[in-house]
């Protein structure tokens, strides 16, 4: 009988072991939980079964050979940006054509990048609907533009005319969807950084970002549906996307790049900038070693899945404690935060979690509870 139940738990483990929604490529071009994985806009993260490690987040700079922690049990805390010091994400808004005729060198930077899809006339574009295939094939995201980019009053659209503020919404969603094999849609992006999209986006997303100033800290109060970026102007230069990196990187915090027109491109809409401003500053923050370069889903998790476990409290029950947490809507299944604590036994499901010699400890958060025990 023993025997018997064995083996029923070790089919199930090899069963879970394989996730057909996973891809891991894309943060800082190696690993990291890509744009295609699975997931609904209505529910938060993905339920019943889930994988516990390996988490496919990018391994960060230090050290290999930290030994794991032996003190008393407790103390948790969660890792910044996954190990690195600070987080770059690239987002590019309004399908543009120039996009699409720069898809090449944006993928041979090695990096993924979020692109805000508008599914309105838009799509007529030559190689719309087989470039942003393959881009989600590669591991970038398809985010919500909207279908025909208008304000929240529904004035002002310049892709078309519409009537229908959840339609402008859901028909974008379907069509990346239909269209482009990305199982789902986790952020979206206001179009003219309109806050009138905020209540319907919270029920379809986890993330929206605006158009304001800004950048992000861990913990912080930032709103996860004004998201603040970095809007490049006209003609701007890699030099000032370098100084603006170098920024984030020494004060620990996330920027949010916001690129419409490339340059070469004989189709300028809006703020053109050279192609090489996007390569070369992400060049420039490779060669930093301790930036993570990823998807706005990607590391918009990681940042909204800290401070979820940093402000809960955990249930003590004997000398163990218990950390518990609910999802955000349209929050995107098999993401991972790393941990800390001073020392004792973590786990999840009743399975203990490995140290890694990295530093740190990876908690599955569609499991949605942690225990730390002696």
């Amino acid at each position: 009988m023993k025997y018997t139940l064995f083996m029923f738990a070790l089919l199930v483990a090899i069963g879970c072991a394989k996730d057909p929604e996973r891809n891991d490529g894309g943060a800082s071009g190696t690993g990291g939980p890509a744009g295609t994985g699975g997931g609904s806009g209505s529910g938060g993260g993905s339920g019943g079964s889930f994988v516990i490690g390996p988490s496919g987040l990018p391994i960060p700079p230090g050290p290999t050979n930290v030994p794991q922690p032996s003190g008393t049990p407790g103390n948790l805390k969660v890792v910044n940006w996954a190990g690195f010091k600070s987080a770059v994400s690239y987002t590019f808004d309004d399908a543009q054509p120039s996009q699409i005729e720069h898809y090449a060198e944006l993928q041979a930077t090695g990096v993924h990048h979020t692109f805000f899809i508008t599914s309105g006339s838009n799509t007529a574009s030559a190689n719309f609907d087989s470039t942003f295939t393959q881009a989600v094939h590669d591991g970038h995201e398809m985010g919500n533009h909207t279908v025909h980019h208008c304000h929240a009053d529904l004035t002002a659209c310049s892709n078309g005319s519409a009537t229908n503020l959840n339609a402008e919404i859901d028909d974008c969603n379907t069509y990346i969807a239909g269209h482009f094999g990305q199982s789902a849609v986790w952020t979206a992006a206001s179009p003219f950084g309109d806050t009138g999209y905020d209540t319907p986006d919270m029920t379809r997303f986890f993330l929206n970002r605006g158009v304001g100033n800004g950048t992000v800290a861990p913990n912080d109060n930032t709103d996860p549906f004004n998201l603040p970026c970095h809007a490049a102007v006209e003609a701007e230069a890699v030099g000032s996307f370098n100084s603006a990196i170098d920024s984030v990187e020494t004060g620990g915090r996330w920027l949010i790049f916001l690129i419409h027109t490339i340059n070469p491109t004989s189709a300028n809409w809006y703020a053109p900038i050279d192609i090489s401003v996007v390569t070369g500053s992400i060049d420039h923050a490779k060669s930093l070693g301790d930036v993570w370069i990823d998807t706005m889903a990607n590391v918009g998790a990681y940042w909204r899945a800290q401070k979820l476990l940093s402000t809960a409290t955990p249930a003590t029950s004997g000398d163990s404690q218990t950390w518990t947490w609910t999802l955000p809507a349209g929050f995107p299944p098999g993401r991972y935060v790393r941990v800390t604590v001073d020392g004792g036994t973590l786990s999840q499901s009743g399975m203990t979690l490995a140290w890694d010699p990295h530093g740190y400890y990876e908690v599955a958060l569609d499991a949605r509870s942690l225990t730390v025990s002696p």
